[in-house]
């Protein structure tokens, strides 16, 4: 085994763990749906997480050609970036369902500034390895994507500091369909 292909296998392991954590999570809420005020809000943001995770960890397993970039710094990143998305994971939706009522609009907002600057975070690491990347390798930048990348870190930031309802849900279907499109180019 190369040292990529144990790197690809830890990685894979973690973020199998990471979607599990949040398969559980939705599970619960289903089987506690009697209890539940759903909101679609919540919802919409895990399916984010989840396109997310299935993004990133695809392209980690895409980038064999470049191999020889994975040393334990890098290694040491991405381990950040996949704990940040642990944190993320475990934040989208409630913990613990008791026999109280629970407003998943609530809940979102009580933990929105939480889960949005995790967001925020897992987000600006790949791009920064990518930067990196491009100035260890003399590789010109693409400033129209680092142009593009502000915008889209400056809006999540909005959501961190937003409590309008109306601004979080254009913002993630805005988002989400981003996500998607990206998803479909990478195919």
């Amino acid at each position: 085994m190369t040292k990529f292909e144990i790197i690809v296998s830890l990685f894979t392991i973690v973020y199998g763990l990471l979607l599990s954590e949040l398969f559980t999570s939705f599970h619960k809420l289903i089987r506690a749906r009697k209890i539940i005020k759903w909101n679609w809000l919540p919802l919409l943001t895990a399916w984010f997480l989840f396109l997310s995770i299935i993004k990133n960890w695809w392209n980690m397993a895409i980038t064999e050609n470049n191999s020889e970039k994975f040393n334990i710094i890098w290694f040491i990143i991405y381990g950040h970036l996949v704990f940040i998305l642990y944190l993320a994971v475990s934040v989208v939706f409630p913990d613990k369902i008791q026999n109280n009522r629970i407003n998943l609009k609530e809940y979102y907002f009580q933990h929105h500034r939480y889960l949005w600057g995790l967001i925020a975070a897992a987000s600006l690491i790949p791009m920064l390895i990518s930067i990196v990347t491009k100035l260890i390798h003399s590789t010109p930048l693409n400033i129209t994507n680092i142009f593009a990348f502000i915008i889209y870190l400056s809006l999540i930031f909005v959501l961190v500091i937003s409590k309008k309802y109306w601004v979080h849900a254009v913002l993630l279907i805005f988002f989400t369909l981003m996500t998607l499109l990206d998803i479909v180019q990478i195919i």
